[in-house]
């Protein structure tokens, strides 16, 4: 008689071995069924494996085996994980029980939001699942789990942000003042993260009664970082209901903000303060909301005496807006001989962004004509400037007239060169929107530039959307050199988009999702808060506000031609030497 060990371990339920059974030429001796006689279940049984919680040995299989089986068919083993969490109270087991989601584990999961400095991983675990579950019924102990005073530096505040993400998930308007007032906590009290992500939360969260707080936040600083972008995504995705409060806060009449201006001493020169910033930073933000409302105000700020950057910022929100009377502003400003250089140059951007086509000869006349005294000396920055704009917004008509012009250029070669470059593109390409999005994928970045541009001056969303949509790419696959074409392919969407367009939508959320993990590249950060805000803008527009086509009138080609100009003359208020830009040389 021999014995053989059988290859394969027989198993059950907790019963892991090898078994030796006696055979006698093919006979077998010892049945099989006497070696399993103490073994029972059904191994894809859920309340197998729940019988084995409560058995220390065996325990930690059964919570493997349940949380390998689907959610939906392992739910039955809840009570026992219920009992199971109750008796350890451990962080794991209340991880357990979490995926499941299931309403008769509320009661422990709001139980477990009572949190201290030292005991607050099972909080953050319970504030998850909350979220998750859209736990209304949690919302007040949420409340208190997102507002308990810590430590600045404790590894606590994980809950507190937790609690705070589940709020927003929630989406309940009960927690709109907890999240404003922990935006509004002075950095000296709070983990600045958390106003970070108070103001993100605010964002998601699209509840007017936040408007004075994100105003506020604007301004609030805390250990070398700000949360100007975060309060700035919030207030543009409230769309219009910010605007009143912004214009009130460009004239400088926010009660709040005055008296925070007073105290942190806005106004003294660099590096105390910042003078004009609070004015600067309501007219980007009326830019970024395409506040027509807001171009009165705007026009009556630039007349008052410049105390920093702030008239170039109401100056490039004109231009976003593209209020025909706003246009004409800018043109104004831009032909002003009189006014600061550095002011001329933002009009003269905001007419390109304007996509008005009267835009065409002023940039021209600029591009040839416009030259400054800076030092006292004559320079051509705001020539180059201006030709760089003329390539962006001009059609084909106007190629032969630059290219003469550019032909003839000796000071800011460069930039006629880069701007010629932009301008073989609509030679190219004429009024075929189909051209330019061939364009898009151009390994020049200026003509790959140009043709976003058209494309976005064209009106045609029909056309242009499917475009623009097809050549957006992950800012991890395209590096910092391609950055502005992904600038100039936003404006386009906010031009030709509204909320009507789902794929738009669609296609800038899925791009916020990636862009996400690319924020260590240098300027993704940045461009991917453009992303965000480009985003609001075209969820607030309705399709009856779409700007149209930028269609050169009959005079653009013939304002363009060869005439003489003057020269025109300014002072410097504050410029950057002449020569500064890449491309301009003094003369």
């Amino acid at each position: 008689m021999r014995t053989f060990p059988l290859t394969r371990p027989f198993t059950c339920p907790f019963v892991r071995q090898f078994v030796s059974t006696t055979v006698v030429v093919g006979l077998l001796v010892l049945p099989t069924a006497l070696v399993l006689s103490g073994c029972s279940g059904d191994p894809d049984d859920p309340m197998t494996w729940a019988k084995q919680l409560p058995n220390l040995r065996t325990q930690k299989e059964a919570l493997d085996h349940l949380a390998n089986m689907d959610v939906e068919k392992a739910r039955p083993a809840v009570p026992a994980l219920i009992e199971l969490y109750k008796d350890t109270h451990r962080q794991e087991h209340l991880e357990a029980l979490a995926r499941y989601k299931d309403d008769r584990a509320k009661p422990i999961l709001i139980e477990a939001l009572d949190y201290s400095d030292d005991d607050f991983d099972r909080a953050t675990v319970a504030a998850g699942a909350l979220g998750d579950m859209k736990a209304t019924d949690a919302v007040d102990a949420l409340i208190k789990a997102a507002e308990k005073p810590l430590p600045v530096k404790s590894r606590a505040n994980n809950a507190k942000l937790a609690a705070m993400r589940a709020l927003v998930r929630i989406g309940d308007k009960r927690a709109t003042p907890t999240l404003t007032k922990v935006l509004g906590t002075s950095a000296d009290e709070q983990d600045f993260a958390l106003n970070q992500k108070a103001a993100l939360g605010l964002a998601e969260m699209r509840d007017p009664a936040a408007i004075p707080a994100l105003i506020k936040g604007l301004f609030m600083t805390g250990r070398g970082a700000n949360i100007f972008h975060e309060c700035r995504l919030a207030l543009v995705r409230l769309g219009a209901p910010a605007v009143d409060p912004l214009i009130d806060l460009l004239n400088e009449k926010n009660a709040d903000i005055q008296a925070m201006a007073k105290q942190l001493k806005f106004e003294e020169p660099a590096p105390v303060g910042t003078p004009g910033v609070v004015p600067k930073k309501a007219a980007i933000l009326l830019g970024d909301l395409r506040a027509r409302k807001a171009v009165p105000a705007l026009q009556a700020k630039l007349k008052e005496k410049q105390r920093g950057d702030e008239h170039m910022a109401m100056l490039i929100a004109l231009g976003f807006i593209a209020d025909p009377a706003g246009v004409e502003t800018l043109i104004a400003k831009a032909k002003d001989s009189k006014s600061d250089f550095l002011e001329r140059n933002a009009a003269a951007d905001g007419l390109y962004l304007a996509g008005d086509s009267r835009a065409v000869p002023t940039l021209f006349e600029l591009a040839k004509s416009g030259y400054v005294t800076i030092d006292g000396q004559k320079g051509s920055n705001l020539r180059a400037s201006a030709a760089i704009d003329f390539g962006r917004i001009a059609g084909a008509d106007q190629y032969d007239a630059f290219k003469a012009l550019a032909a003839k250029e000796t000071e800011a070669v460069g930039k006629f060169a880069e701007a010629l470059d932009r301008m073989a593109v609509a030679k190219e390409c004429g009024k075929d929107v189909s051209c330019y999005g061939r364009k898009l994928s151009d390994p020049s970045w200026t003509r790959a530039e140009k043709a976003a541009f058209a494309i976005a001056f064209s009106g045609d969303a029909a056309k242009g959307i499917p475009l623009l949509i097809a050549a957006m790419k992950p800012l991890a696959s395209i590096g910092p050199d391609r950055f502005p074409v992904h600038q100039a392919i936003l404006y386009a969407m906010t031009r030709l988009g509204s909320k009507s367009c789902k794929e738009c939508i669609d296609k800038l959320e899925k791009q916020i999702e990636r862009d996400e993990k690319a924020t260590r590249i240098p300027g993704a950060r940045d461009l991917l808060g453009e992303t965000r805000v480009a985003l609001a803008v075209i969820q607030n527009k309705d399709q009856a506000d779409a700007i149209p086509a930028a269609e050169a009138s009959p005079t653009d080609a013939a304002a363009a031609g060869d005439n003489d100009a003057q020269p025109a003359k300014g002072k410097k208020k504050g410029a950057k030497p002449a020569g500064k830009k890449k491309g301009a040389k003094k003369k």
